[in-house]
């Protein structure tokens, strides 16, 4: 049962990004910034963890405390067929979001996230024409992977780089999976359209 939880979850991930996607696109590669936060560094947050996928402390922690908050504003542009999103937070946090056709019903789709002018972490998902067939990679402010997910049908796989895949449910890493939030923290801010830059 939580796998199947979890799986919705990617969906509904995937699916934000196939709704962007329909306006337009972009390469999908996360920026490289001089200045980064250090995925093992000590962030004053407590980190959700399981033995499991002992990867997901860093990467959940370093999420955490380069969540967006305050008041916002974004900004859209649109050239030819990219398209480019980006929203800045009162609280030091810019997160833009990029996406490109990858043809035959494929969309990639990469979100960035800055703070204080310091790479945090992006966010990468590969969405197919088939909403149960997707991929997610999560990498630090340096563009090393923190953790990666793959949906195929009923199959769910989660990835510790270094580590053997862990092929389906294990409840004691539900917390800290659910801590990974993906697009949501982009998706769910209504701001006003202003000047914003990344």
């Amino acid at each position: 049962m939580a796998r199947r939880r979890r799986s919705t979850t990617v969906t509904l991930a995937l699916a934000s990004a196939l709704a962007f996607a329909a306006c337009g696109g972009n390469s999908g590669t996360p920026s490289r910034d001089g200045a980064v936060i250090p995925a093992d560094a000590d962030l004053g947050t407590d980190a959700l963890s399981c033995n499991a996928l002992p990867c997901l402390a860093n990467a959940t922690s370093l999420i955490a405390y380069c969540a967006p908050s305050g008041t916002c504003a974004v900004q859209v542009t649109i050239q030819g067929d990219i398209t480019t999103m980006t929203k800045c937070f009162s609280n030091g946090v810019k997160i833009q979001l990029t996406a490109t056709d990858a043809g035959a019903g494929s969309t990639n789709t990469v979100m960035t996230v800055k703070k204080d002018g310091a790479a945090c972490y992006s966010f990468a998902i590969m969405a197919t024409a088939d909403p149960s067939v997707g991929s997610v990679v999560y990498q630090d402010g340096a563009g090393a992977d923190l953790f990666s997910e793959t949906v195929d049908g009923a199959t769910t796989t989660y990835t510790c780089p270094g580590r053997t895949p862990m092929i389906g449910d294990n409840t004691s890493c539900d917390a800290a999976l659910s801590a990974l939030r993906g697009l949501y923290p982009f998706t769910s801010a209504i701001c006003p359209a202003t000047t914003c830059t990344f």
